[in-house]
């Protein structure tokens, strides 16, 4: 699993899928591309459209994992919220292809959160091919930063890294394990169970800005009541009481004690 490549975005969006959850597949992939250009009011997103399509009107996207998150537009704002929530994007982005199975792939510079490269458009053989925006030279001043734990490079490094340490230890993230998508009854907060003969493991992951819940009930009907383990945050949560998820958290749930 991987969230950039050297490579534009799609959107492999169905009609068919679309219209499952009561969505126009059409209006909604002309909506992703507007946000993630950065055409969308409010949107946090500073990216570009890629291969417009004029018959079918579809556009790809291009754009670095951290500029696409929010982080250039929220470090050009110099409030600090705004690059917070960045930050929290991306390793919540991060904390999902390390829990999703198969082998977590880093694009160069994601680690760091390199921006875009706009200096690709005084290339002449590049300029006309916005992808170069996310082929960045590497950034080695950024790279040298990366051990402060109070800078941008350092809180996105040292996060990583944790995730890499916590998925190291779970048994239910190998790769015989299995994994099923599950419904939290939250449109915010994505689930996915890990399930292997040494354990299980619930994901959980709030993509929303605002702090989002999960019932007791829920839980229970996903076999996670009683005493829970994040093994992301190392906190002991009450599975019958309903769990609260900050913006863009995720937590890994064992069943505390397995």
């Amino acid at each position: 699993a991987y969230i950039r490549c050297h490579d534009d975005i799609g959107w492999a969006v169905t009609e068919e899928d679309a219209a499952a959850v009561g969505l126009h597949g059409f209006w909604h992939r002309a909506f992703l591309s507007d946000f993630y250009s950065g055409r969308f009011p409010g949107s946090f997103a500073r990216g570009d459209t890629f291969q417009f399509n004029p018959k079918t009107q579809d556009r790809r996207i291009s754009g670095s994992c951290a500029s696409l998150a929010g982080l250039e537009v929220a470090l050009e704002s110099g409030e600090e919220t705004a690059v917070s929530r960045a930050v929290d994007r991306i390793l919540l982005i991060h904390s999902m292809i390390m829990a999703f199975g198969g082998i977590p792939l880093l694009y160069m510079g994601d680690e760091l959160g390199l921006l875009n490269d706009h200096s690709y458009q005084f290339e002449p053989d590049l300029a006309a091919d916005n992808r170069w925006m996310h082929r960045p030279k590497m950034d080695w001043a950024a790279a040298a930063g990366r051990g402060d734990g109070q800078g941008v490079n350092g809180r996105l490094f040292q996060g990583i890294c944790r995730l890499i340490e916590a998925r190291k230890q779970m048994d239910a993230f190998h790769a015989q394990a299995s994994k099923r998508p599950v419904w939290t009854n939250n449109d915010h907060v994505f689930g996915l169970l890990r399930h292997s003969p040494r354990g299980q493991v619930l994901v959980l992951g709030n993509f929303s800005d605002q702090p989002q819940t999960i019932t007791r009930q829920r839980l229970a009907e996903l076999g996670f009541g009683g005493a829970l383990l994040d093994r992301l945050n190392k906190r002991y949560f009450d599975g019958w009481f309903e769990l609260r998820l900050e913006p863009y958290q995720a937590v890994w749930l064992e069943k505390a004690g397995e």
